[in-house]
């Protein structure tokens, strides 16, 4: 008997632990993918010189006050050049040009620092909440001619104002806990088994982290509360209310002693979907051109 008084058939996982264990395990798993993914995080990777291969780290977010570390990482073949073309994003800057020296970098995010060596720059900090640079980083062995090593796009940068670390902190774990708890109710609606409360909680926690945590993260960052529909177009605010249309939808539809474990398992698909989409897609950005921007206060 489940805990809506009826009985229902059980599938039961093998070991006790089965469904929690996925649950986790896919919720450590899309962890994983969103902190290597989405347009804010370093960008990182190498590329083949006539010395060898080439490490290479490009910040692409950083906090007001804090220059934006762009380096090479050691070791660098003697024979490779190296130098950095940017200017603001949405801007009538001129493209400046600034040659990349030997020396040790400073990187700080999410309450981790990081000394890298290496061959770089530190672009100065910009001042505006969501202001951006963008920039290409251009190579040259010897005597040769410089290529972009991301070739004709530019890598983007984007400034943020100082996020208290507990509120960071606190929104993060919310919202992994809340994907926990969606996995596990539709695991549990999938195979038959008790799923009320845990979607109750799973409600509940995607509240408090999307809709109290997140503007309040937003608002020390960028000066808003909100900036996905109808206030603008973050992916980032606009996927988080599909996801609770979903959930909304799952718990009405299994309110009282009503059972539609389908809905909860849809729901979990979609959550899972949502996830996917890397964090901060079309997110907060100032315009230089016009002093204003779109999901940020300037």
């Amino acid at each position: 008997m489940t805990e809506d008084g009826r009985h229902h058939p059980t599938h039961k996982p093998r070991g006790r632990y089965g469904i929690p264990l996925t649950a986790l395990l896919l919720t450590l798993a899309t962890a994983v993918f969103q902190t290597r993914t989405g347009p804010t995080y370093p960008l990182q990777g190498e590329f083949q010189a006539a010395g060898g291969s080439v490490r290479f780290f490009f910040a692409r977010s950083e906090v007001i006050g804090r220059d934006l570390p762009i380096v090479l990482l050691a070791p660098v073949p003697e024979e490779l050049r190296g130098r950095v073309r940017y200017r603001r994003y949405r801007s009538a800057d001129a493209w400046t040009t600034v040659d990349m020296r030997p020396g040790s970098f400073f990187f700080h995010s999410r309450g981790v620092s990081r000394t890298l060596k290496g061959l770089g720059v530190m672009l100065p900090s910009l001042r505006e909440r969501a202001g951006k640079y963008e920039y290409f980083v251009e190579v040259a062995e010897a005597d040769g001619p410089f290529r972009s090593v991301t070739g004709e796009k530019p890598v983007y940068a984007r400034y943020k104002a100082p996020v208290p670390g507990w509120a960071l902190v606190l929104h993060i774990a919310v919202i992994f806990v809340s994907l926990y708890l969606a996995m596990l109710a539709a695991l549990l609606a999938a195979t038959g088994g008790s799923y009320r409360r845990t979607l109750t909680a799973a409600v509940a926690a995607l509240l408090l982290g999307g809709f109290v945590l997140g503007p309040l993260v937003q608002w020390y960052a960028f000066g808003v509360w909100w900036s996905g529909f109808p206030l603008g177009y973050d992916w980032t605010d606009n996927k988080v209310v599909v996801e609770l249309l979903f959930w909304l939808g799952a718990l009405w539809a299994n309110r009282g002693q009503r059972r539609r474990p389908w809905t909860v398992v849809l729901a979990g698909i979609v959550t899972l979907a949502v996830f996917l989409v890397p964090h901060s897609i079309f997110g907060s950005e100032y315009n230089y051109l016009t002093g204003t921007g779109h999901g940020t206060a300037g």
